[in-house]
Parts: C-alpha cells; sequence; structure tokens
C-alpha cells in the first residue's frame, strides 16, 4: 500500500524568509512577555540600564501590541499560502492536474493587452497571454470534437471584437464555422469586413487569385507546392528544379508585358505585367498556339522577355511543310511536359468548375498582404471531404500567399504592421501545409503574426516531415493539450510537459501468531501474537502530467503549458448565439465590390483560337 506526499507543498506552508521570522518573532514576543518570571526580567534589564523601572508595563503593553499584530500577520500569510497550494476547485473537472500558483501578466487584461485563453479550474483565475508572447505562436492538439475549434472561435471572437485582422484556413469546411463567423462579426459591427474563399461553394465566396501576386519565385514556389516533396529522391528533385526554373522564367516572361503597370493595389503589391490565373497557365504549359501567342506578347527587351525567349528556343523545331515550300516552327510539346512534370495538368483543375469560378478573377476581392493590412476578416473553407486532394493543394499554394504577405509585412514600417497581432488560425493544419510553412514561424514575429495551428496526433505534421514537427514545437511559445488517444502523441506531450520529484510515503503492515504445545505434558503449552507496522518516505521522479489523465480530459477542458516551464488546468469559454440573434442577422450573404478593369492572358475567353488546329498537332 502506497500513497503520495506532495513535499512541495508542504514546504511551501513552512515559515521561511525574513517576512515570517519577523511574523514569529512578534508573535512568540507577545506570548513571552504575558509569562509572571518576564516583568522581572524586564525591570531587572532596565535597572541594569539605569532606566526607571515603573517602564516595565509600557515596554510590556508594546510587545504585547506586536505579539497580537504577529498573530494576524502569521493567520494571513498562512491563509494566502494554504489557498496558494490548496487542492479545492472552483470549477467541475473529473481529472486533478496542479496549476502553477503564477499567473501570465494578468495585470495587462486591464488594456485588452493580450489573449484570454480560458479560466484555471482549481481558482477560476484567467490565462490571459499578452501580446509579446502571443506573438511566439501557439500549437493546439487533441483529438476530434474536443475543443479545438472551440478555442479558436473563442480567440477569434475576441479579436473579431477589439478590431485586428484575422485568417482562419478551416480544414475540414463546417458550415456551422461560416455561421458562427458571420454572426460573430455582425455582432462586432464588422460583418463588411468578412471576406471568404469557398471554392467548394462559389455561391458564398468572394474571388481569390493565389498565384497572381508576388514576384516570379514567389509565384512558383507556390505553384511547385502541388508536387509532392522530393529531397530524399536526386532525381526527382532534379525534375523539380527544372520545373521550378521553367515557372520562374515563363511568370517573368509574363510579368514583362506592359499592361498593367499603373495599376497599384498596394505599393508592396504591385500589379506588374499582365495578369493571369490558373487557366492561363495551365493553357501556356499545355497548348503550343498559346504559348507561341505568349512568345509574341512578350517584351524582349526586357530581361524578363529575352530569358523567356531564350528559353523557349530550346523547345522549338523546324519542321518542312507538306508541300516543300517552307518550314513552321513548333514546339516539343512532349519535352515541355518532360521538364514542368505534369504541373500543367494540376493547375487545369484550379482553372475549371468551382474552383476556378473563385479563382479566374484579373482583380480578385481577397488580397491576403492587402486584408491584413485593413483588418479585414478572412475565412478560407478548403472541401477536405469531397476534393480531399484539390483542397489540399490549394491550401498549400493559399499558405505560400501567406507567406509572401508576411515576407512583404517584414519591408513595411513598424508602426504600420497590423495592431493588434493578425490572429492567423489554422485548422486541421496537417492536411495541407507543406515543410517551407516551417519557416514561417521564424518570420512571422517581427511582422506582428500570431500562428495558431491545430491538429489531432502528432503524425499529422510527421506526415509532412519531422523536422516540421520539431520547428512548430520548438516555436510555440504556448501549448494548448485537449483529450489525446494516440498513444505516441501521448508519450510525446507528457515528455513535452516534463516530470518533477514528488514524496511517497511507503506504509507497511506485518501480523504474526504462534502456539507450541509439549508431547508429555498437555499443560506446558504457550503461544504469542504480534503486530507491527513501518513508514518510510522517499523521493522519485515523476510525469507532471500523468499519461492517462491526458487521455481523461472533458470536453473543453485543456492542459496549458506555458513557455515549456509553467502548466495550468483550465476550461474553455464556448461561444454561443441565441436562435433569435442569429434568425435576426439572417443567413450568410457575401460582400462583393465592384472589379476594377485588368487586362489579362484572357486566354479562357479565346479557347476556340488554340484549339482549332490544322492536322491535329493541337488536339
Amino acid at each position: 500500500m502506497s500513497t503520495q506526499f506532495d513535499f512541495a507543498k508542504f514546504y511551501k506552508l513552512l515559515p521561511a524568509g525574513r517576512e515570517d521570522l519577523l511574523t514569529w518573532l512578534a508573535l512568540l514576543g507577545g506570548a513571552g512577555i504575558n509569562h509572571p518570571a518576564a516583568d522581572g526580567i524586564v525591570r531587572a534589564a532596565l535597572s541594569a540600564g539605569g532606566l526607571p523601572a515603573a517602564l516595565s508595563p509600557a515596554s510590556g503593553s508594546l510587545v504585547t501590541g506586536a505579539g497580537a499584530l504577529g498573530a494576524l500577520w502569521a493567520g494571513d500569510r498562512l491563509y494566502r499560502r494554504w489557498q496558494e497550494v490548496s487542492n479545492s476547485r472552483v470549477l467541475h473537472s473529473d481529472v486533478h492536474i496542479r496549476s502553477n500558483v503564477d499567473l501570465p501578466s494578468p495585470e495587462k487584461w486591464k488594456d485588452w493587452d493580450g489573449m484570454l485563453l480560458g479560466y484555471t479550474v482549481d481558482t477560476g483565475k484567467p490565462i490571459i497571454i499578452d501580446w509579446d508572447h502571443w506573438m511566439r505562436h501557439c500549437f493546439i492538439i487533441g483529438q476530434s470534437g474536443v475543443g479545438k475549434t472551440v478555442l479558436g472561435e473563442w480567440m477569434m471572437l475576441q479579436q473579431i471584437v477589439r478590431g485586428g485582422s484575422m485568417l482562419f484556413i478551416d480544414g475540414k469546411m463546417d458550415e456551422g464555422n461560416l455561421r458562427k463567423i458571420h454572426a460573430m462579426a455582425t455582432y462586432a459591427g464588422r460583418r463588411d469586413d468578412l471576406l471568404v474563399v469557398s471554392p467548394g461553394n462559389p455561391s458564398l465566396s468572394n474571388t481569390y487569385n493565389p498565384v497572381l501576386y508576388g514576384d516570379a519565385d514567389e509565384v512558383a514556389s507556390r505553384i511547385l507546392s502541388l508536387i509532392p516533396s522530393s529531397e530524399n529522391s536526386p532525381g526527382a528533385d532534379h525534375y523539380r528544379q527544372q520545373a521550378n526554373q521553367a515557372l520562374t522564367t515563363l511568370v517573368n516572361g509574363i510579368k514583362s508585358i506592359n499592361a498593367n503597370s499603373g495599376l497599384r493595389s498596394h505599393d508592396a503589391s504591385a500589379l506588374i505585367g499582365m495578369a493571369y490565373n490558373f487557366f492561363d497557365l495551365s493553357l501556356v504549359l499545355q497548348n503550343q498556339k498559346a504559348l507561341l501567342d505568349l512568345e509574341s506578347r512578350i517584351n524582349k527587351q526586357t530581361p524578363g522577355g529575352a530569358q523567356f525567349a531564350s528559353w523557349l528556343d530550346q523547345f522549338k523545331t523546324a519542321v518542312r511543310d507538306k508541300d516543300g515550300g517552307g518550314s513552321n516552327v513548333q514546339l516539343d510539346l512532349k519535352k515541355m511536359k518532360d521538364t514542368f512534370g505534369g504541373i500543367g495538368g494540376r493547375m487545369h483543375a484550379f482553372g475549371t468548375g468551382n474552383f476556378g469560378t473563385v479563382t479566374e478573377s484579373y482583380d480578385p476581392e481577397v488580397k491576403i498582404f492587402d486584408a491584413i493590412m485593413a483588418n479585414k476578416i478572412i475565412y478560407i473553407a478548403l472541401p477536405t471531404m469531397g476534393k480531399a486532394e484539390a483542397a489540399s493543394n490549394f491550401g498549400k499554394m493559399t499558405i505560400g500567399d501567406y507567406r509572401t504577405a508576411v515576407s512583404w509585412l517584414q519591408s513595411t514600417p513598424k508602426h504600420k504592421r497590423p495592431w493588434p497581432p493578425t490572429l492567423c488560425f489554422f485548422d486541421e493544419a496537417g492536411s495541407y501545409v507543406t515543410q517551407a510553412w516551417s519557416r514561417i514561424f521564424e518570420q512571422a514575429r517581427s511582422a506582428h503574426q500570431v500562428l495558431v495551428p491545430a491538429v489531432q496526433t502528432m503524425a499529422n505534421l510527421d506526415a509532412v516531415s519531422p523536422e516540421l514537427r520539431a520547428m512548430v514545437l520548438g516555436n510555440t511559445w504556448t501549448k494548448v493539450i485537449f483529450k489525446l488517444g494516440e498513444s505516441e502523441t501521448v508519450d510525446t506531450i507528457t515528455s513535452l510537459i516534463g516530470k518533477e520529484m514528488y514524496g511517497v510515503t511507503m506504509v507497511g503492515y506485518s501480523e504474526s501468531e504462534s502456539s507450541s504445545k509439549q508431547s508429555t505434558s498437555a499443560a506446558q503449552s504457550s503461544s504469542g501474537f504480534g503486530q507491527g507496522k513501518s513508514v518510510s518516505m522517499k523521493e522519485q521522479e515523476g510525469f507532471r502530467v500523468n499519461p492517462t489523465t491526458l487521455s481523461a480530459l472533458g470536453k473543453g477542458e485543456a492542459v496549458v503549458l506555458y513557455g515549456n516551464s509553467h502548466i495550468y488546468h483550465v476550461k474553455i469559454p464556448m461561444v454561443e448565439f441565441t436562435s433569435s440573434f442569429l434568425d435576426t442577422i439572417g443567413p450568410y450573404e457575401v460582400n462583393h465590390c465592384a472589379p476594377r478593369y485588368v487586362k489579362g492572358l484572357d486566354y479562357g475567353r479565346r479557347l476556340h483560337q488554340f484549339l482549332i488546329s490544322a492536322g491535329g498537332d493541337d488536339k
């Protein structure tokens, strides 16, 4: 039989420090002066010092008063210490986790200078993360349906109410999330700030073109996220690098066309050259007539145009006419397809159908950089259930677009960067992030961005790469752990939370009984009975939060690991709107704005020109 004894709690109750020493001296002095012998001792001391003995009652009164104050002081300090270490819980929970007494910057909440995560179970006090530590990012993990999205909604409501910018990428496209975000924005008087990208349901979506803005390298990087990473395969990586060079050259060529040089959305996100969309790029990479048409439109006097013309020459071949009267230039499309690794076909899926309806605009309503600078609320719903691969790839390109926006924010004067910091909530992040995502964590703080990824298991990050998991865990100051079920994830989190020393009391009981009788005499016999008890105490190391505890957390209940050192057992508030309020505001309606005229390649409307081909070469 064994029971645990918490040495740390016991030590906290013991007197320690200068204040406690003065308290106990005053207390003992007040008690001691009332002893009959004390008066004689004081009188003798006064006489030896040449002072009148009549001062003895006055000195006794002073010491007695000091003793009374000491008693009050001691009682108050003992009460406060007991409150700090007691096991009483204000909020109900089926598990017991000891929260740290020190709370993170609670005084800053007076000025709304932070984010309220929840309330401690044992004391009911708020857990508030100040802006400086909030910009060091937050990681959320837990099973499905235990409170990750509820926490996200609670954080988003605070962000919306205080007027901040927000990016919410929904990896499971729950229709209820859009209704909730719409209700939050309307409640805060910010309905016009809500922008929605929903390629699974274009009727509820603003337009968004994730490959339009940025320099050629940034755009090529986004498009290449459609191809799985190839670092561990030298052969595949060779073709990937070829495709990257080709895409960079192609985009540079398009940007050399001086069509929209005076049209700007922001200084950093200026639209340079001809506009384009997914369908334009897809057709150019798969149709020689479209590619030759593009060559005729580029400005070869610019570095980008000259580079494009030189690059295209490697695919050209001279084909003699059938009548022998001359020759025509044709492109080796097979060689081009090998170079681009089928990227044209992958982009075709985003330029047609529902995706194409959202991405075809040359002046999209959603520009992530501009939206962040204008404190907009961006909700991106990925149709992962019906179109898992396409939704995942679309999310990857969106992350790439956001990464470009972060780099532009870094080059923006500090006083113009968003404040409060932009909240970026990535729900079910493991389904659409890439290895390049980890670099954003290192740069986002200086751009006043807060990254909050939410996953179900560590395997969601390991599926991308073990390095990504290390980067996310190492670059998130606050970690919120909900109920866990997968054993490897439980082991990782308990190890991350760490261990501490516990006192263990061992209690042992023993009983003995004996009897004897001599065979020669029935009268000679003896018997005996004995009992024994032993108590021993020792210290041993154990997990600060037991693995079984993480699996027993209730809904809306979490462990917060702050700064990899402080732990708090918290309950998360749930955001709910009454049915009457929802009926009053009505269903969500898209905030469309009148688009500007922007000149683009427009190959979608000219498609018939490239499908009619003598000899069927382009079929």
